[in-house]
């Protein structure tokens, strides 16, 4: 009986209580495209996002520099799977260092997994 009390009491407050963050609205919002440039599926993302954010700038994955990220308000990380990924995962990753990577991101196709190896996350699947 207490913990419904208690839960009650959360999830009015959680209610009633304005948040304290608010969402950028998508007309101001900058978004970098990490992808294959030149390619149909990076010219479909960045035809998309141009039409429904404020600013979007489309970058190599490959020569990208995380410092290229600071004007932006998140970046897209696209990395798929292929024979030339698994190589790309034995260099390094293409946002740095884990540990200096803060900017909110949005991983696409494989990259999530292919951040997790090539940054030494340890988990598992299934």
């Amino acid at each position: 009986m207490k913990a419904i009390k208690v839960f009650l009491a959360v999830a009015v407050s959680a209610f009633l209580l304005p948040g304290s963050a608010n969402a950028v609205e998508l007309d101001k919002l900058k978004v970098l495209y990490l992808g294959d440039q030149g390619t149909a599926r990076a010219q479909h993302f960045a035809g998309f996002l141009k039409l429904n954010v404020g600013c979007v700038e489309a970058v190599s994955r490959v020569t990208f520099k995380p410092e290229q990220a600071d004007e932006f308000d998140v970046v897209l990380l696209d990395w798929p799977q292929s024979d030339l990924a698994r190589d790309d995962r034995l260099r390094r990753a293409p946002l740095g260092d884990r540990a200096a990577w803060t900017k909110p991101t949005v991983l696409l196709g494989s990259a999530g997994l292919n951040l997790a190896v090539v940054w030494k996350v340890r988990g598992g699947s299934g």
